[in-house]
Order: C-alpha cells, then sequence, then structure tokens
C-alpha cells in the first residue's frame, strides 16, 4: 500500500512546474574553465548594490550574539516591531516566514482545498500556480492588457463561486511594472476572497498598498528581506494584513519557528542600516535608468520601462540564441521568450555600473555578431 501511495504522488507531481533557477556561477565557471569571479550573474533579481562587507559585518556580530541552541521567541516579537516601524503599520498586522515563497505555500494551504480556483495574470511569477497546484485547485490566469496593465474586467468576470484566493505581483515579474492601486482595490472591493499583493519590488518603485492592507477585510500584502535588503540567501519575509487575520494566520496557521534566529537578527540589523539601504534604492533607480537607455541604444533591442531592479528587453533575434551566446562569454541572464505579444524577451538585473558596462558591451557584441 505505502508504495502505491508513493507512486500516485509522483505521478501527480508531473503536472507541477518546476521553477528554474538556470545557470549557476561555479557550474558555468567549470563548464567555461574560468573562476567563479569572471561569471556575472544578472538572472534573479539579486540586489548587488548592498555592500558584501556590509553584509558579512551583520552576519559576524549576529553569529556572536545567538545562541542557536536555543528556539527564536523575543526576535519574532522584535522583528515585528522593527517592521512596524519602518512601514508605519501596527506589529500585531505582521506575520513573519521564511522568504516570500512559504508565505505564498501558506496562504495556498489556508485557502485553497481540492476543486477550488485561485486567479491571477498572466504573465507573472510561476511559484503562485505551483503553491495552487500543489493543494489540488485549479490555477487561471488572465492576460495583462497590451500596455502591462490589469485586465480588472476580465479578472472580475472570471471569478466563480470556485474562485477562493486572488494573486497580483505589484511591481510584476517579469513586466517590472507597477499596477494602478485603483485597479488592485476595486478587485478586493469586488472579490469576497483575499487578494494576495506580491510587494517583492516595491521599493523599487516606492509605492504600496500595505497602509490599505492594515484596514481591508481581504487585502494582504507580501514583502521580503530578499531584494531591497539583500538577504536573499537568508530567506525572511513578511506578510502585512488587518489585525484578526494576522493574527490567526501567525497563531494557527504558520509554524512556530517558521525562520532561525541568525536571519531574524540579521533582517533586525539591516533594518538599523535603513539610511545605507535607502542609499542603495537611489543608486538602482539610477542606474535602471541608464541601462534602460543604453539597451535602446543597441540595435535590435527594445528595453521596455521598469519600477523594479530588472529590466525586461526584446530583441530581434532568437532570445534562446543570444541567452546561450551572451552565457558562452560568462554572463548569465533570464531568457523569458514570449511575453504577451512580444517575442524573444529577456530579463536582466540592474547591478552596479563596472558589471553593468561589461554587460551592455557584451551584449552589444553579441547583437553584433548576429546581424
Amino acid at each position: 500500500m505505502g508504495k502505491r501511495i508513493i507512486e500516485a504522488v509522483i505521478r501527480g507531481a508531473c503536472s507541477l512546474n518546476v521553477y528554474d533557477v538556470g545557470e549557476t556561477i561555479e557550474g558555468l565557471a567549470a563548464k567555461l574553465g574560468k573562476k567563479p569571479s569572471e561569471i556575472l550573474k544578472l538572472n534573479s533579481n539579486e540586489n548587488f548594490f548592498v555592500p558584501i562587507e556590509l553584509l558579512r559585518s551583520v552576519l559576524r556580530q549576529v553569529i556572536e550574539e545567538s545562541d542557536p541552541r536555543i528556539y527564536p521567541r523575543d526576535e519574532y516579537k522584535m522583528l515585528r516591531e522593527a517592521i512596524g516601524g519602518l512601514t508605519k503599520i501596527p506589529p500585531e498586522c505582521i506575520i513573519i516566514g521564511a522568504g516570500g515563497d512559504q508565505l505564498i505555500d501558506l496562504v495556498s494551504r489556508i485557502f485553497l482545498r481540492e476543486g477550488d480556483e485561485a486567479l491571477s495574470i498572466e504573465p507573472t511569477f510561476t511559484i503562485y500556480e505551483r503553491c495552487v497546484k500543489v493543494q489540488g485547485a485549479a490555477y487561471r490566469s488572465i492576460p495583462l492588457k497590451e500596455d502591462f496593465s490589469l485586465d480588472v474586467d476580465s479578472m472580475l468576470s472570471t471569478i466563480t463561486p470556485k474562485t477562493k484566493v486572488i494573486f497580483l505581483c505589484s511591481p510584476n515579474n517579469p513586466t517590472a511594472n507597477q499596477f494602478r492601486r485603483e485597479d488592485v482595490l476595486r478587485l478586493a472591493d469586488e472579490f469576497e476572497g483575499p487578494v494576495v499583493i506580491d510587494e517583492t519590488y516595491a521599493d523599487f518603485s516606492g509605492k504600496t498598498l500595505i497602509d490599505a492592507a492594515i484596514d481591508l477585510d481581504n487585502l494582504m500584502v507580501l514583502r521580503t528581506f530578499s531584494k531591497t535588503f539583500g538577504l536573499a540567501g537568508l530567506r525572511v519575509g513578511y506578510l502585512a494584513a488587518n489585525r484578526r487575520l494576522a493574527r490567526t494566520i501567525d497563531e494557527r496557521f504558520q509554524m512556530p519557528y517558521s525562520v532561525s534566529t541568525i536571519a531574524i537578527r540579521a533582517a533586525l540589523k539591516m533594518i538599523d542600516k535603513w539610511p545605507e539601504i535607502a542609499g542603495t534604492l537611489s543608486d538602482i533607480r539610477r542606474e535602471r535608468d541608464v541601462l534602460v537607455a543604453e539597451l535602446n541604444s543597441i540595435g535590435g533591442v527594445r528595453a521596455f520601462p521598469s519600477e523594479t531592479n530588472f529590466v525586461l528587453f526584446q530583441v530581434n533575434r532568437d532570445s534562446k540564441a543570444v541567452y546561450r551566446a551572451l552565457l558562452k562569454r560568462g554572463i548569465i541572464i533570464r531568457d523569458i521568450g514570449r511575453v504577451l505579444k512580444f517575442d524573444n524577451c529577456l530579463r536582466v538585473t540592474v547591478a552596479p555600473r563596472p558589471l553593468m558596462e561589461r554587460f551592455i558591451r557584451e551584449l552589444g557584441e553579441v547583437m553584433c555578431e548576429g546581424a
């Protein structure tokens, strides 16, 4: 019996998407016979503007101050209070989690059962679909409009009694645009279930709905320390909701000790560094604008506007060929392919100027080779 159960799970898992992390630094370096330091990794929207020396200093302090033999307790309260002070929302409206992905999975487990449906957009972050399908629910997506804005009317007309949750990423990945506040609030107003806004990239746009989440019955906002604070490897995130909903999720559904003491204390220290972090956000926005202009100056390349720390761009060649050509040069970006009506799209992380100079130079050469 046990073997049949395992086989059924494995067969059923074939319908779930696989999240492709792409080439790794060490793996590509080995293939090319290069040093890892020669590889330019620009495929995962990581934040290379936060100085590595700052992060290592913070981690050394955390290690010295922490006793890993003890479960984190007060640390959760401390982090909620620090986040509350930073975002100007009550600490009791905050649920701490192990990065955004774990919180997306948590929401899916709470609100979805087999036979239910979840609604999202196309294109967007693929983890929503995976988490929905793991619960045995159906995932339905509505294409964005040609200008990448929400098609609110189509989304509302798609809702059925089976629709239990709506996932939105704003600013959206991979289209890099922020959705209009009034469009999101209309969805929340006219839908009976939770509307989850993934604001992973919100600090790069300077706009947020977190203020509305604490007042509305069904709006939840997801944030993470991975991008803004450069803590992608430590996995810290949080969900903001009204007091009643947040308390229910935190006390009844979230696992105890879901985030390590080291990660929480590191997040706390990085919040204390907010003036420095805010400076890096300004640097990213400035470099992003330069990158868009430089991409558009290359023949056969069209860059789309961005409100994130990455840029989506289209090439007039096969995007897979451009991706592979850059790999051979030690540069890893993301091949997105078709985005709505736009074929051959790629995505690149915004990085400090010396890294961007190399990327632009190499991309320009690749595009010339294919002319």
